[in-house]
């Protein structure tokens, strides 16, 4: 493990200043949690006086446009391969870190924080440039950046409106169920709302509906398995629960716009 090199498909980290088009309309976007660390460059911000710096955190399935043209910063962008090695007790914490707010939450980091903040960083990407940098180092420096995260808003979810607490509530239970469970009246059964209140709720706070949010989860999976695994396309198939492989190649298709084989064989044209 500390020889494991790092894939820059699972952790990617731009400036701001030269994000690429390519990753920011890229359908691969929805797989990332992605942190923004930024401070604003433009001195008609008030912030600018004392140099004040936030943090975005944007879940997976939500690729929030937020303009990055006033900012100096990074963005941080990390696949669930990072997270789920680590107890769940953590790996809950990580989720509702980023589900707090909705589409997606901002964090005012303090002076300390703030310069705390910046000694991990240095570490991280030193790690990501080395060429003899490993995963676990990298993943360590990650959560530690993260526990400070949590650490800093361990309250906030406590006060948090009740619409929020029901939208990180059900991210959990489609994480748990999203390959057996795929009818809105489970959800709505194990969270206690009526189908259209709770499509309501994820409209307002992710922008998608119940089924589009577990059209995306099935698709991301799917899409991981297929470049990760070495599981034929039927057996893929069969593990996220669909009637045959038939059946997974037209719902692939509809979803993606082209098939999984051709995905397989890598003719995504926007593909990182």
């Amino acid at each position: 493990m500390l020889s494991h090199p790092i894939d820059f498909d699972k952790l990617i980290i731009y400036n701001l200043h030269s994000c690429p088009e390519q990753y920011l309309q890229g359908s691969g976007r929805e797989e990332y949690f992605e942190m923004i660390w930024f401070s604003y460059k433009d001195s008609a911000y008030e912030d600018q006086i004392t140099n004040k710096q936030y943090a975005y955190l944007i879940p997976p399935f939500r690729s929030a446009q937020v303009d990055t043209n006033d900012m100096n910063g990074y963005l941080i962008s990390f696949k669930r391969e990072y997270l789920e090695e680590d107890d769940k007790e953590y790996a809950l914490e990580v989720f509702k870190l980023f589900n707090m707010q909705g589409q997606y939450s901002i964090i005012p980091l303090d002076s300390d924080v703030s310069m705390r903040f910046k000694h991990l960083f240095s570490l991280l990407i030193d790690e990501y440039q080395n060429p003899k940098g490993t995963y676990l180092v990298l993943k360590s420096l990650l959560k530690v950046f993260l526990l400070n995260l949590i650490r800093l808003n361990q309250d906030a979810f406590l006060i948090q409106d009740t619409n929020q607490k029901r939208v990180y509530e059900f991210i959990v239970l489609m994480e748990k169920y999203y390959k057996t469970e795929r009818k809105a009246s489970f959800y709505c059964n194990k969270l206690g709302l009526g189908e259209k209140r709770l499509n309501q709720i994820l409209k307002e706070k992710m922008n998608k509906s119940l089924t589009q949010l577990l059209h995306i989860r099935l698709i991301v999976e799917a899409k991981r398995k297929l470049i990760k695994s070495d599981q034929t396309i039927k057996e893929i198939a069969y593990d996220l629960n669909f009637e045959d492989r038939g059946y997974f190649t037209r719902f692939f298709k509809k979803l993606t716009g082209q098939t999984p084989k051709d995905f397989k064989n890598g003719l995504l044209p926007d593909r990182l």
